[in-house]
């Protein structure tokens, strides 16, 4: 079941709405609101950095390797592409022995251009300036600290992502047998489980409850290296960023492709998933922080910060606004 969480206005009229599903659980993984299905599966995507980067963190390899928490923010992100961004993560494989060569994330268009809405050179991009090389990186360095082979670090089979299952499974309460796997944008697995699972996961970098206390640690290296460095996990023009700006870092979010928002509210330690079910990016921001409002985590202040995520505007070719997008549902709370 979805709900209608975001209508879209040219001038007074509705053309378009966005329908989606949202849970929120507490600190002990308790749902404590939700709008449609909380049980919804749909795929991590990119939302599952924070925890595919505890495993770098958990085996050691962090250590081993010294990575900074900036590196660590990093493997956790989905960076924009940004002269900063790429030499944190030729620093990470440079620590390794490795270099861009052993990225098998292939190019994209870097997010600071999309982001900020600036036009791209014509010109072939780095794979060191793919939103995901962080995260490849991270998992090429379990891997050479392992022994394992990195030529194909990517398949589901491969004992790195085989840890990564594992870890996914343990930390959002939900059976492996269960979790389905697709492919990424960037070639890696992705795992599919319900939104309350998600949201129980991203809990956990607040409570850093877990099994044994190595795990609660990882979680807490991750969790504070996020903190630390809001900038490496996204970057200008990112509503992961802007949120943590604007809640002054009590936000920890982490988009995910398809209109996927999860997050953890570290004074209150809520775990939280938002998923528009049309896939439309335009809608995450309007749905996800009427949600932080109504939840009492942003104030007016800080929405205001916030500009045009809050309601993003609608443009003729001309850019001249003509429409706006608004959110419009009310939190249930769970029984």
């Amino acid at each position: 079941m979805s709900e209608i969480l975001v209508k879209v206005f040219r001038k007074d009229t509705i053309e378009s709405i966005h329908q989606g599903a949202i849970a929120v659980v507490d600190s002990r993984g308790e749902l404590l609101y939700s709008m449609g299905e909380p049980n919804f599966v749909t795929f991590l995507r990119s939302s599952a950095k924070p925890l595919q980067a505890l495993v770098v963190v958990e085996s050691g390899a962090a250590e081993a390797f010294g990575f900074t928490q900036q590196e660590i923010a990093i493997i956790s992100g989905s960076h924009n592409g940004e002269k900063k961004h790429v030499k944190v993560v030729r620093s990470i494989l440079k620590k390794t022995g490795l270099n861009k060569g052993y990225l098998q994330c292939d190019t994209h268009v870097p997010h600071y251009y999309t982001a900020l809405g600036i036009t791209p050179p014509k010109k072939k991009f780095s794979s060191l300036q793919h939103n995901c090389s962080a995260k490849h990186a991270g998992m090429l360095a379990v891997c050479v600290y392992e022994g394992w082979n990195l030529k194909n670090y990517l398949n589901p089979k491969h004992p790195v992502q085989k840890l990564i299952l594992r870890k996914i499974s343990e930390l959002c309460e939900y059976p492996e047998r269960k979790i389905k796997i697709g492919v990424e944008g960037c070639g890696a697995p992705t795992h599919a489980l319900p939104l309350k699972s998600m949201a129980i996961g991203f809990s956990k970098l607040q409570s850093f409850k877990a099994k044994d206390e190595r795990t609660s640690q990882s979680l807490q290296v991750v969790a504070d290296s996020m903190w630390r460095y809001p900038d490496m996990v996204s970057g200008r023009g990112r509503l992961d960023y802007e949120l943590a700006v604007a809640s002054q870092r009590n936000i920890l979010a982490k988009a995910g492709a398809e209109a996927l928002h999860c997050a953890v509210v570290l004074d209150k330690g809520y775990g939280l998933a938002v998923k528009i079910l049309d896939g439309s990016r335009r809608a995450v921001g309007p749905a996800s922080i009427e949600a932080y409002r109504q939840l009492g985590i942003l104030n007016q202040r800080q929405l205001r910060d916030l500009g045009d995520f809050v309601s993003p505007s609608v443009y003729d070719h001309q850019r001249k606004k003509v429409g706006f997008l608004t959110a419009g549902f009310k939190l249930r709370r769970a029984r």
